[in-house]
This record gives structure tokens, C-alpha cells and sequence, in this order.
């Protein structure tokens, strides 16, 4: 069973909907569809619903018997002790703070003007794009992480706005490459036979690589999806860090695109896109994304 929440659902996302799922109130999709379908669907919506809001509830095997997906909302899902939960937000008191420059009575009138200076820093670095931060991205054997394999993954690390590391490696996978795949990134088995690392050896230096840092990723549910698969995989903690995702600030940001592809968003920004499609350069695409984004 798979139950679809939309807010704002564009006419073309709901026609494909339509074709799989009963619509049985306003934005409100339920059916039983297989999980390849689910996938591809959930896909589609990440990247055609602009401003709306879409919230997946899915069933699966586990003590819940169920699985959620969010996008483009306020709530998130979290893990307690194993469980997941939904993180209701709390009002913006930290905004409210930030606008009246608060400080409890009795500091002195220089105390108050460091801290306004700190809180204007803060909110400059934010808007420049400074600070330190971690861009990945990943390349698949196809679109669903509950069949498909992560065969490259990478990682820049940017400080004080700048890049300053890299990580890459290419992921061995026993399952065969898509001709599509090949033909796409131009990563090939004799390729990943020849220079891959194990998932586990992958996945342990790319954790020990992000750390705890927020993450910058374009379209983050779908790596973030394969990464958590993975590393359940093989046995790992999967990341919990907090993530910004530049489709999600695109759609808030640019009005009128055709879509919002990396792509789409890279040309629109006029950003080189050479050698595109393999998990490196998807992170320095991403990267001047995000700066660009950050400057409007």
C-alpha cells in the first residue's frame, strides 16, 4: 500500500499519478504499486513539483511495517533509537532573535554590540555561501535503491567557502551495467573491476570524509535513499546530517524553467558542465549551484 500527500501537484505529475494511484481526495493518491514503480513516481514528483510539498507513506518490512518520504517540507524525518519519527519544527524563534538582536537584560551595551555583530556575520556568511560545508553526489546502476547499486561516489569539502578536499571512489557491484548507464557516465564493469573498492571500504571513507558537516547535495532524497540502503547493507550507521538541497532552493529561487535538472540549472547560470554525470563533477556543478543560488 502506498499513500501520496501533494500540495500545488503540477496537471502533468498528476496525469502520471492518475495512471497508477486512485485519487480519493485533493492531492490524496492511494494504491498498491510495486516498488520499482514507486520509485520512478516518487522521482517524478521530486523533480516537477516546484513549490509544492510531497510527503510518501509507503508499507515495508521492519518493526513500523512502513517506510516515509518527504520532500519540500518543513517536517523531517529522524531516527530514534531505530524508529523513524517525524520532526515536527518549532516556530522560528531563532529568526525572531536574529531580527531583534536579543540580549537578556543586565549585558552591557558593548556585550550587545558584539553579539549584533556576530548574528550579522552569521547571517552574511549564510547568504554568501561561506562556511564549511560537505557537496557529494553519486552515480547508480539505475533509479531504484532497493535494486540498483552505487557504483561511484565523491565528495568535495569547502571551507570558509572555498574547496579545499576531495574524496572519490568507484564502487564494486556484482550487478551488470546498464548499456543506458555506460552510455551516460562512461563508467564501465571492466572499469569498476579494474579500479573499484568494496561498498564497505567506499562507504567507511566517505562517512569518515563528511563527518558530521552539513551536506549539499542536488536532489538529496534520491542519494540519500541509496546511501541509507547501502549502508544497511553493510552494516554501517547511516548519516544523520543536516542537508540543504539545491533542487529545493532552486525551485524556490529560479520561476519559469522547463525543469530543474542539474543540467537545466547549470546552463541557466551559465556553468561549464563538461564531463558531467560522473559523481566528481556533479559535485563542482552543484557547488557553483549552490553559490550562484546563494547570491540572489
Amino acid at each position: 500500500m502506498v499513500v501520496l500527500v501533494l500540495t500545488d501537484c503540477p496537471p502533468k505529475v498528476r496525469g502520471d499519478l492518475s495512471k497508477w494511484l486512485f485519487e480519493i481526495n485533493t492531492g490524496v493518491y492511494v494504491g498498491n504499486i510495486s516498488a520499482r514503480v514507486r520509485e520512478l513516481l516518487w522521482n517524478r514528483i521530486c523533480e516537477n513539483i516546484r513549490q509544492g510539498q510531497a510527503t510518501m507513506v509507503y508499507s515495508a518490512a521492519g518493526e513500523q511495517h512502513m517506510e516515509f518520504c518527504v520532500h519540500n517540507t518543513s517536517w523531517q524525518i529522524t531516527d530514534f533509537d531505530g524508529i523513524k519519527l517525524m520532526k515536527r519544527p518549532l516556530p522560528n524563534v531563532r529568526q525572531q532573535e536574529s531580527n531583534n538582536i536579543y540580549c537578556e537584560s543586565g549585558f552591557s551595551k558593548a556585550a550587545k554590540y558584539q553579539k549584533g555583530k556576530k548574528i550579522q556575520l552569521s547571517k552574511q556568511k549564510k547568504i554568501s555561501g561561506m562556511g564549511n560545508y560537505i557537496v557529494i553526489d553519486i552515480e547508480t546502476t539505475g533509479l531504484s535503491h532497493l535494486s540498483d547499486d552505487i557504483i561511484e561516489i565523491a565528495a568535495i569539502k569547502i571551507v570558509n567557502g572555498k574547496t579545499d578536499e576531495e574524496f572519490h571512489a568507484l564502487v564494486q557491484s556484482e550487478k551488470a551495467i546498464p548499456e543506458s548507464i555506460i552510455e551516460l557516465t562512461g563508467i564501465t564493469q571492466e572499469e569498476i573491476r579494474r579500479n573499484g573498492i568494496s561498498l564497505y571500504t567506499a562507504l567507511q571513507e566517505f562517512l569518515t570524509f563528511i563527518k558530521d558537516e552539513t551536506i549539499v547535495c542536488h536532489n538529496i532524497a534520491f542519494d540519500y535513499r541509496f546511501i541509507q540502503a547501502a549502508c544497511k547493507k553493510v552494516q554501517l550507521q547511516s548519516p544523520k546530517n543536516e542537508c540543504i538541497d539545491t533542487l529545493a532552493l532552486a525551485r524556490r529561487k529560479l520561476k519559469g524553467l522547463s525543469d530543474y535538472q542539474l543540467k537545466t540549472i547549470a546552463d541557466y547560470f551559465s556553468i561549464d558542465v563538461t564531463g558531467m554525470h560522473r559523481a566528481l563533477k556533479d559535485c563542482y556543478i552543484t557547488y557553483g549551484i549552490y553559490n550562484k543560488l546563494n547570491e540572489m
